[in-house]
This record gives structure tokens, C-alpha cells and sequence, in this order.
């Protein structure tokens, strides 16, 4: 066999080779792209990154829940603080975890303008949202029946 033809040889091999690779590599990433896009994926990975999150009012009951959020809180209790003359006044919550978190859940209202003061760890897992007092009046009509407050609490895991 000449040097041409076994030149020839090499060359034809390392373009099937070649060829192969760019063939096999191409079908991946199309099966890798089809397979991200699928909607049960995009769900499954939703589900698992999404926080879980309690809705409750302001007696600490819990209206809704996702990702079994109340497995990982035990309670969440409102506290009252004493005001001029023996008055109490609503200020904020404890929440009650079933576990140690290292970050306080995010607590947030929902359908009012409640602010809550950075959250405070009051012994090795419990945490305490305080309320702090506003001393300003806010203008407007009145309800014939006051609406429910809302609040939303999401664990970082």
C-alpha cells in the first residue's frame, strides 16, 4: 500500500469519527433541550424550588399552605405589648418552628400596610416579629365589617 492511500485511509477515518461526534453530540443537545422544556420537568423543578409558604390571619390559624409548610412550623402566636394606661395594643407574632432554621422565615402582610421589625431569635429556634408602634393617623372611610388581615410566612431551607 502506498503513502497516499494509506494518508487517504486515516484522513476517511478521522472524518467518519468526526463526523460521528458532531452527529451524536447535536442529537444530545437537542434530547437535553426537548427534555428541559418538557412541562412535567418545569413542574417538578418549580416544585422543588419554590419556598414553602403558610398564609395565616392574625389569631395565628393557618388559611392555606404549599410545599407542607406546616410540617415545619408548630404555631405562630400574636403577642400584645402594654401601651399607656394598662392598654395593650396588637404587636406582631411568634412563630414557632418544628426544626432548627438558620435563616428567619420571611414574614410579610398581605392585604395590609403591616411593617414588621427585623426578626429576633428569642431562644435557640423560635423567632419574634415586633410591629413596631406608628405614631402618625391614616385617612378614610370605615368598613361596616372590618376585613381579616392577612400574612404570609416563607421558610428558607
Amino acid at each position: 500500500m502506498g503513502t497516499g492511500t494509506t494518508i487517504s485511509i486515516i484522513i476517511a477515518v478521522v472524518a467518519i469519527i468526526l463526523t460521528i461526534f458532531f452527529y451524536m453530540n447535536d442529537s444530545l443537545d437537542k434530547r437535553v433541550e426537548k427534555a428541559i422544556n418538557h412541562p412535567d420537568f418545569i413542574k417538578k423543578v418549580a416544585e422543588y424550588s419554590k419556598l414553602p409558604m403558610l398564609i395565616f390571619n392574625e389569631d395565628g390559624t393557618y388559611q392555606s399552605e404549599s410545599a407542607d409548610a406546616s410540617l415545619l412550623i408548630s404555631k405562630i402566636e400574636p403577642f400584645t405589648e402594654k401601651i399607656e394606661r394598662g392598654k395593650e395594643r396588637f404587636a406582631g407574632f411568634i412563630v414557632y418552628p418544628s426544626q432548627f432554621l438558620n435563616s428567619a422565615p420571611i414574614l410579610q402582610a398581605i392585604n395590609s400596610k403591616v411593617v414588621f421589625s427585623k426578626a429576633k431569635k428569642i431562644n435557640t429556634i423560635d423567632w419574634k416579629y415586633r410591629i413596631p408602634e406608628w405614631n402618625g393617623s391614616e385617612w378614610g372611610g370605615s368598613y361596616d365589617e372590618p376585613p381579616e388581615k392577612l400574612y404570609k410566612i416563607e421558610i428558607i431551607k
